[in-house]
């Protein structure tokens, strides 16, 4: 291959590279926008189930969502810190001792965390909401995950109880 050949199938192969990159990440970009579209999505349809299924008063959803809101996001912050916990030591086998008491150890103190988490939340909602609407978030809470759960599955849009 003489010196003009070789400069130019190394200058279509950096095109090529370039291209390639440039298509991947931009359908990476993509993705990212879509999966927030969805939580988005989401989320507004958590807030719409969550405010019918408890019959919020205008006077308590204005106290409730700020609150609820702050709790979601620091569970969620929880959550994907220990799921990253999980990932950095993922195959057990090859794992020593140390490292499998310490993953262990771990997970215990994640659930008292997200335990605490809920305690903190738990008092703050008390102050807030009737106790039966309380009581009721927790129950709304699990509804609202079952059906979604059960939605990306492919078999039902979430319902309501028709609790009041």
């Amino acid at each position: 291959m003489n010196q003009k050949n070789f400069s130019v199938f190394l200058l279509g192969f950096v095109l090529i590279t370039f291209c390639t990159e440039t298509a991947l990440a931009q359908r990476g970009q993509r993705e990212r926008q879509e999966r927030h579209e969805r939580h988005e999505q989401i989320e507004a349809r958590r807030v719409a189930f969550i405010t019918r299924e408890l019959s919020l008063t205008p006077a308590e959803a204005q106290e409730f969502w700020p609150v609820y809101n702050e709790y979601n996001q620091k569970r969620a912050q929880m959550m994907a810190r220990h799921r990253q916990q999980r990932m950095n030591m993922e195959n057990l086998e090859n794992l020593t001792e140390q490292q499998l008491l310490e993953l262990a150890d771990a997970d215990i103190a994640n659930m008292e965390e997200m335990v605490r988490l809920r305690r903190e939340y738990h008092e703050r909602f008390k102050k807030i909401l009737p106790l039966k609407k309380v009581i009721q978030l927790y129950e709304t809470e699990r509804d609202f995950n079952r059906s979604l759960f059960r939605e990306t599955r492919g078999q039902q849009r979430p319902a309501g109880r028709g609790r009041n």
